[in-house]
């Protein structure tokens, strides 16, 4: 079952610790990033992985459109992309 979660509509002065302090109030979380530009500035979302699909469920459910930092967050299933078997 997925455990993993895309978070999009950050605001730019959230960093990594910042969303892993948010995901925690759900669960343990097993990773968390945002993702950066070059210059090392928030591209404005990030994925966050918890320990259990159903506290990946619960951050889901409460965090989805909550409002973090004065912008309101997406919280959607990270989609699995398909990667070609090696050595292809």
């Amino acid at each position: 079952m997925n455990k993993k979660l895309f978070i999009a509509g950050l605001d730019w002065a959230i960093n990594t610790d910042e969303l892993k302090t948010i995901f925690e109030q759900f669960g343990t979380v097993v990773y968390a990033k945002v993702v950066t530009d070059e210059n090392q500035r928030s591209r404005g979302f990030g994925f966050v992985e918890m320990s259990t699909h159903e506290e990946a469920l619960a951050c889901l459910e409460n965090l989805n459109a909550s409002v973090q930092k004065k912008r309101q967050i997406v919280v959607k299933w990270k989609e699995e992309k398909a990667r070609p078997p090696r050595g292809e």
